[in-house]
């Protein structure tokens, strides 16, 4: 019996490091990162097959970004989604193209006159990243998860970026996932009574919190069980969006009370603090 036992645990050595117990939640594990920038948007969505970025904060959050990404073990963006030209959208982004690198960038097709534009821009020359300035809706795959980007269905007219703004829907092993930039006004109305289907698991709320006369109709198509507003103590979302949000009894995460984190692992939803 004696010379059998190197052998049993040999074997159990080896079955232990074939065995990950962390391996099933790990890979279909995806993660929901807003952070905390003050009343401006900087999102990040992983997944074991990608890590997207949704918008990058103001002038002066790029570092900060950076050093947040690193703390979390993101190396490689494989896409950066800049929703529209507005400053707290944009303000961080060329300080991260500089630095991290990305395999795609996304931007909507408009011209804007502004410095973190002019900086945003000289960035995106420098890149090796694909740059696509988006004319028609762009559907994307990263192993299981499924990304589709709509353009805006209003044309710009010199004047609200927030209309302009490039909407991302995520679906992934069930679930949905809508971020929605800052579309506001004809936008909003046009995206909640055309033929999308807004419907969504996770609602990342648009233009911070500021109430929008469509805001009911937002939720009654969306009907989330999770909201994300980036907002701040400065700036917190207005007191009529809540009470319209209140009405469907979502739960509310607002980045004026830090960092939101959200995870979901076989379908349940837990929230980080």
């Amino acid at each position: 019996m004696k010379r059998w036992i190197p052998i049993l645990l040999a074997l159990i050595l080896l079955l232990g490091c074939a065995y990950d117990p962390t391996e099933s939640e790990d890979t279909k594990k995806l993660e929901v990162f807003a952070f905390s920038v003050g009343k401006a948007d900087a999102l990040l969505v992983r997944t074991k097959d990608a890590a997207i970025m949704i918008d990058t904060g103001e002038n002066g959050d790029g570092e900060k970004l950076v050093k947040r990404l690193g703390e979390l073990g993101v190396e490689k963006l494989d896409l950066l989604i800049l929703t529209h030209f507005d400053k707290d959208h944009i303000g961080g982004a060329d300080t991260i193209i500089e630095t991290i690198a990305i395999d795609r960038i996304v931007l909507p097709s408009y011209d804007k006159e502004s410095k973190q534009y002019t900086q945003l821009a000289a960035a995106l020359k420098q890149t090796d990243a694909e740059v696509c300035y988006l004319t028609k809706d762009l559907p994307l795959t990263y192993g299981d998860l499924e990304l589709t980007i709509w353009t805006s269905p209003v044309p710009f007219d010199g004047k609200s970026d927030n209309e302009q703004s490039l909407i991302a829907k995520i679906v992934y092993e069930g679930k949905s996932y809508l971020f929605m930039g800052d579309a506001v006004g004809k936008e909003l109305e046009k995206l909640i009574f055309g033929t999308r289907n807004l419907t969504c698991d996770v609602l990342k709320l648009p233009h911070h919190g500021v109430y929008d006369e469509n805001t009911f109709a937002l939720m009654t198509a969306a009907m989330p069980s999770y909201v994300i507003i980036c907002d701040s103590e400065k700036n917190p979302a207005d007191a009529e969006t809540l009470a319209a949000i209140g009405f469907y009894d979502p739960v509310i995460l607002q980045t004026k009370d830090g960092e939101v984190h959200l995870t979901v692992s076989e379908g349940v939803f837990k929230t980080e603090e």
